[in-house]
């Protein structure tokens, strides 16, 4: 395969492949739920997350083991360094922190098409479960199983081939877009945008696919989870987003420490392997 070709398929081809299955197993769930429960499927939304979820992650780990068996590139996986725990947790926070600082400007857009999209996605993000059990399925399905599908994914498969061409820059942006997009709404395409650049950053900096994994569970336990469960009071909201904001300055000096550290850290490992494809076994360029 050529140099130009290579380009094509990790930039376009493959990613566009992924996402296309990606959509078809939300369909594949809601038709699952849709089966099970009538007409009032959407109802369900905890179920729907659930199922996909579930099958999202069986289809990928399964696709995985097919592309180690057949030494093809598959991403890292490793128990990580404590400053790699520390680095999701902070890009965690710093995510939400972007998010409130995002929500702040949207909301400051007198654009009647900006309002209208805002209001499209306050609407959308109004649970649909009619029970607790319901309620609990989509905190299970969204908080756990939807981030390591995504982060599988988008990080692991998407960017992880872009990475393969030497290009982190250009994966981590590109990798973004196609995240982003792939959340449809306007206003949801904003967040995860800027979700995956820091998710991207996260993952390129300690090359552990644990580490965006862990951060995106994070994200969505304490943008959603916690909300859908509790009663969250003002004031440990009010506290909870000072944190939060306060944790992009940390985010940031610890993506600069990173970066400066990276060449040092894994300067071991690539004069041992002489390729970052080879890092482990089953993987090349």
């Amino acid at each position: 395969m050529s140099y130009r070709s290579r380009i094509a398929f990790r930039f376009f081809l493959g990613p566009i492949i992924c996402i296309i299955a990606y959509f078809v197993i939300i369909f594949f769930s809601i038709q699952v739920v849709a089966l099970l429960e009538g007409e009032k499927y959407l109802d369900h939304e905890g179920q729907i997350y659930l199922i996909e979820g579930v099958i999202g992650v069986t289809v990928c780990v399964i696709w995985w083991l097919i592309k180690r068996k057949y030494v093809l590139g598959t991403p890292t996986i490793a128990s990580g360094k404590p400053i790699d725990w520390t680095y999701a947790l902070v890009s965690a926070f710093a995510m939400l922190g972007v998010a409130v600082m995002y929500f702040y400007l949207v909301k400051n857009i007198q654009v009647s098409a900006v309002q209208k999209s805002l209001e499209d996605y306050n609407e959308m993000m109004q649970p649909e479960s009619i029970s607790r059990a319901d309620m609990y399925m989509n905190v299970i399905g969204t908080v756990i199983f939807v981030p390591v599908l995504e982060e599988i994914l988008f990080r692991g498969f998407i960017m992880q081939g872009m990475l393969e061409l030497k290009k982190p820059f250009l994966a981590i942006l590109v990798s973004a877009m196609y995240f982003g997009g792939m959340h449809g709404q306007p206003i949801q395409i904003g967040y995860a945008f800027l979700a995956g650049l820091m998710l991207g950053a996260l993952y390129y900096l300690t090359r552990n696919l644990i580490m965006p994994i862990i951060a995106h569970m994070v994200f969505n336990a304490l943008g959603s989870g916690i909300y859908t469960l509790f009663d969250i009071s003002e004031e440990a909201d009010n506290i909870l987003t000072g944190v939060e904001i306060a944790a992009i300055v940390v985010f940031g000096a610890i993506t600069v420490y990173m970066a400066l550290k990276r060449k040092k850290r894994f300067a071991e490992v690539e004069e041992e392997t002489g390729d970052f494809n080879k890092m482990l076994p089953g993987r090349h360029t």
